[in-house]
């Protein structure tokens, strides 16, 4: 039975902690807006907040099994639980910047389909051990193409009809983000569910640094500054 490594839980902790600490700060933060303010910050709360559950799953040697992939000569642990926090997560993300840049219903089905699309494939490609995997990454990365263009596209059309401070914090916004998630399907390629060539550990690692930028550092640079916030709230313009 593989199990993970000494190393390996080490990080999975530290995504654990990082997550709790900031959806505790982010729910600290909607504490002291009134009701009708808090949308941005709950948003983010479950962000953070569903992240450091499966986190905590990893952490506890749960959420995952081992797999025996086609062209590897060892089984590795496959984290399911992962695949769990992006499907819930990334829409969550997504959801907050639509609303920032005040983008059309229609809109934000697309961008929020799209997503759920791109995870429930990226699921199917972790989790195949043969050399299907190869089909299902690349119909996950051409949505996630599609995802971009719609993000960059469409509803940053719709962020151009916003206050200024409320485009440039969208502008922020979406270019980390689309950084970021640029760095997942590399991330793939190089780890265990792809060539592993950078191995389990370093894997664990680097998910857990940019899971942490992408979900509680959005969220601080998002929940930041309270001018924009209230200027973008849904029903405030």
């Amino acid at each position: 039975m593989v199990e993970p490594s000494d190393a390996v839980q080490i990080w999975l902790w530290i995504g654990t902690i990082g997550m709790a600490l900031g959806a505790l700060a982010f729910l600290f933060m909607a504490a002291r807006e009134k009701p009708g303010n808090r949308w941005f910050h709950t948003i983010t709360f479950f962000v953070a907040g569903i992240a450091a559950v499966a986190y905590l799953a990893m952490a506890l040697k749960q959420g995952w099994f081992p797999i025996l992939r086609e062209g590897q000569d060892m089984a590795e642990p496959f984290y399911w639980a992962r695949y769990v926090d992006w499907f819930f997560t990334t829409p969550l993300l997504l959801l907050d910047l639509a609303l920032l840049a005040g983008a059309t219903k229609e809109a934000i089905v697309w961008l929020l389909g799209l997503d759920v699309m791109m995870i429930a494939t990226g699921f199917f490609a972790g989790v195949t051990a043969s050399d299907i995997r190869w089909v299902w990454f690349i119909v996950s990365s051409v949505i996630f193409i599609w995802l971009l263009w719609v993000l960059l596209a469409e509803i940053l059309g719709a962020a151009r009809q916003r206050p200024p401070e409320v485009r440039a914090k969208f502008n922020q916004l979406a270019v980390l983000l689309a950084v970021l998630w640029t760095v997942y399907p590399i991330l793939w390629l190089l780890g265990t569910e792809g060539f592993n060539v950078i191995g389990i550990t370093g894997e664990v690692a680097t998910f857990a640094i940019i899971d942490l930028i992408a979900k509680v550092g959005f969220g601080f640079l998002l929940l930041s500054n309270r001018k924009v916030l209230e200027a973008a709230r849904p029903g405030a313009v």
